[in-house]
C-alpha cells in the first residue's frame, strides 16, 4: 500500500494517518510548542516508538511541506491527546482517507471463492444523510443492488464494511451474510466478470 520512497505523498501520510499511526505534531510542524519534558517522556514510550517508526522512512523536510498543506486544506488538524500534540485527519480529511482506501477494496481482479456477500442494511429514517452517503459508497465499491437496501458482491468485503460501519456510525444497522448459491446467478457473474 505505501511504497519507502522517502517522499511522503498526500495520499500516504492520509492512509497512515487513517489506520491510526500516531504523529507527535511538534516533530514534523515546528513551532506548535510542546514542552521539551512531554517529548522526551513521550519518547521513552513503546507506543510512540513503534508510531514514529513509520514516519521515519519520510523525508522529514518534504513530509512538514505536505503535511502543512493538508493542514491548510483542512484535512489534518492538530488535537491535544494524552498531553501531547498529534496530527489527526480532519472530518474532511476522513472523507479523503476512505475515498483512498475504496481504491485498495476495488474489487477489480479479485478471484471469486465461489460465495457471495449480501449487504443488507436498514439504516433509521432520523439518518438519511448517512443512509445515502452509505448506498453511494456501495455504489462506487461496485456493488450490485438487488433491492433497495440489499447489495451483492462476490468478493470478500469485511474490511470495507467494518469500516464504513464505524465511519457512519451504523454498527448495528448493517450485516453482511454469505451465501453459496442465488437465483439467476448467471447475471451476476456476468456482470463482475466471473
Amino acid at each position: 500500500m505505501i511504497k519507502n520512497s522517502g517522499y511522503p505523498t498526500n495520499k500516504e501520510i492520509l492512509l497512515m494517518l487513517g489506520v491510526g499511526t500516531l504523529l507527535i505534531a511538534s516533530i514534523v510542524m515546528p513551532g506548535l510548542g510542546i514542552a521539551a519534558g512531554a517529548i522526551m517522556k513521550a519518547k521513552r514510550k513503546h507506543d510512540w516508538k513503534e508510531n514514529q517508526k513509520e514516519w521515519k522512512k519520510f523525508n522529514v523536510p518534504l513530509l512538514r511541506r505536505n503535511l502543512k498543506r493538508l493542514h491548510e486544506n483542512k484535512l489534518v488538524e492538530v488535537i491535544e491527546e494524552n498531553g501531547q500534540e498529534v496530527v489527526k485527519l480532519s472530518q474532511k480529511g476522513h472523507t479523503k482517507y476512505l475515498k483512498y482506501r475504496m481504491e485498495d477494496w476495488s474489487n477489480k481482479g479479485k478471484g471469486w471463492d465461489g460465495k457471495w456477500r449480501v449487504v443488507i442494511y436498514d439504516i433509521s429514517k432520523l439518518k438519511k444523510s448517512k443512509q445515502e452517503s452509505f448506498r453511494r459508497m456501495l455504489k462506487q465499491m461496485n456493488f450490485w443492488p438487488l433491492q433497495e437496501s440489499v447489495y451483492l458482491i462476490p468478493y470478500q468485503c469485511y474490511e470495507a464494511i467494518g469500516y464504513l460501519r464505524e465511519y457512519f456510525n451504523i454498527g448495528e444497522e448493517v450485516m453482511v451474510l454469505e451465501v453459496s448459491k442465488l437465483e439467476n446467478e448467471d447475471h451476476y457473474k456476468k456482470y463482475f466478470g466471473i
